[in-house]
């Protein structure tokens, strides 16, 4: 007969299995900086005795990088970390970030958004990641985009629009106009003079076509390769 007081040992002891393969995940991670703590897309902050039950914390919270104090067993947790964040010199700290989701190609890193969202959403989705909606420069870019959007189940899109002057398609995080297109015959075409939002359209092969930013489409953000 099982006593409460097995079975409570059991839930501890499963509690505590799962606690360890967390931290066994989280800890394959990249160190980023040392002897300095970042102070931008803070999470949260607790008192911890490791650096692997800090990495507990950051998964729980889904962050992408934490730092830790060894010798004050301080444990910071980010939303991201990246080479422009405003950092504090401090000895003892360690930061690392993981980079499980994100797939490198030449000098940037891309991350599939599996979830449908408007265009404006997509966009808002990225940069709380400290990325953007990717935004294709070279033909050797848009060959590798439409490999990554191959993985997707339905249209993409990508960072370009002309919602500003129509006709005038630049990248939304600059502003800047295309210095490389792949428009097909025919497009951009402005279908009821509603179209301001660039995607790789799935009926149509994911070739680029303007579409409906209201319209809720996977995505594809961008962010350049983290260097330190």
């Amino acid at each position: 007969m099982f006593t409460f007081k097995t079975v409570f040992v059991f839930c501890v002891f499963c509690i505590l299995v799962q606690i360890c393969r967390s931290a066994l995940r989280t800890l394959q991670v990249e160190q980023i900086f040392y002897n300095k703590f970042v102070l931008d897309n803070l999470l949260t902050e607790y008192g911890h005795a490791s650096s692997a039950l800090c990495s507990v914390v950051c998964q729980q919270e889904k962050c992408e990088c934490f730092g830790f104090n060894s010798a004050t067993q301080m444990c910071r947790v980010h939303t991201f970390c990246r080479p422009a964040n405003t950092l504090a010199e401090e000895s003892g700290w360690k930061y690392y970030r993981s980079r499980s989701e994100w797939i490198t190609f030449m000098n940037s890193e891309y991350l599939l958004g599996l979830k449908a969202q408007t265009w404006n959403n997509s966009q808002l989705n990225c940069s709380v990641k400290g990325a953007k909606l990717v935004e294709i420069e070279s033909p050797e870019e848009d060959t590798y985009i439409r490999t990554l959007a191959n993985n997707l189940t339905e249209s993409v899109w990508l960072g370009g629009t002309d919602l500003a002057e129509e006709g005038k398609w630049v990248w939304q995080s600059t502003s800047t106009l295309f210095s490389f297109s792949a428009w097909p015959t025919r497009q951009p075409n402005n279908l009821d003079n509603n179209q301001h939002c660039l995607s790789l359209y799935l009926p149509n092969g994911l070739t680029w076509n303007d579409r409906e930013c209201s319209l809720q489409y996977q995505y594809i953000c961008e962010r350049e390769l983290f260097t330190y």
